[in-house]
C-alpha cells in the first residue's frame, strides 16, 4: 500500500544523492533538540501547512496528527522514520503498518527522486540574484529599479523568476528560500 502523502525534513548536515544508503530507525514524532533542517519537502501543496505547523509548534508531530504518545511509530494514518538524511513522515488513508523495507523502497523510489528534482533548479543569472539580495536587505522595488537602471516591472520580473525557481509564494518566502540556497552569502 502506498502512502497518500509525505513530508520530509532534510538535515542541514547531510547531502542527498540517488545512491545514498538509507539507514532508518523508528521515530517518536519529536524532533531531536539538535536537529537543524535545511529544507522541507512535501508531496502535495496541501501538506505545506502541516509541515509548517509541525516545525513551528513546540508540540510533537504526533499531537498535530492526533496520535497518542503510545502509538509512537505508526498511528492511525502516519508512519514516521528517522533517516540519516532527516525525518520522514508518511501519511496513509487507512491504518497501515508498513515494514521498514517498504519505507526504504518508497523513500528511494518516490521521495528521493522528487527531492533531487527539486534541487536541480536552473541557475539564475547574476542580475536576478542581485535583485533578490537587495530585496532581502529591505530595498523597495523602485529603489532597486533606480539603482540597476531597470523599470519597476523589470525588477518584479526578476523576482517572479526567482520565486518560480525556488517555489516561493511571496517575497518573505523568497528571501527565506534564497537564504537556504546560499544566495545571500
Amino acid at each position: 500500500m502506498l502512502p497518500s502523502g509525505w513530508i520530509f525534513y532534510q538535515s542541514k548536515h547531510c547531502g542527498l544523492s540517488q545512491h545514498i544508503s538509507c539507514e532508518m530507525s523508528p521515530w517518536d514524532l519529536k524532533f531531536d533538540s539538535r536537529f537543524e533542517y535545511s529544507n522541507i519537502y512535501v508531496s502535495a501543496p496541501a501538506l505545506r501547512q502541516s509541515a509548517c505547523i509541525i516545525v513551528a509548534s513546540e508540540k510533537s508531530a504526533a499531537f498535530h496528527f492526533g496520535l497518542t504518545n503510545d502509538k509512537q511509530i505508526q498511528g492511525q494514518r502516519v508512519y514516521s522514520a528517522q533517516v540519516s538524511q532527516g525525518y520522514l513522515i508518511l501519511i496513509f488513508n487507512q491504518i497501515h503498518c508498513p515494514k521498514i523495507d517498504e519505507v526504504k523502497h518508497y523513500f528511494h523510489d518516490m521521495v528521493l527522486p522528487f527531492i533531487l528534482q527539486q534541487g536541480q533548479t536552473e541557475e539564475l543569472n547574476d542580475r536576478t540574484k542581485t535583485i533578490v539580495k537587495l530585496t532581502a536587505l529591505g530595498f523597495t522595488t523602485k529603489e532597486i529599479a533606480n539603482a540597476l537602471f531597470l523599470s519597476s516591472r523589470g525588477v518584479d520580473y526578476h523576482l517572479d523568476i526567482a520565486k518560480k525557481t525556488l517555489g516561493a509564494s511571496n517575497r518573505s518566502a523568497l528571501v527565506f528560500l534564497a537564504m537556504q540556497q546560499g544566495w545571500l552569502a
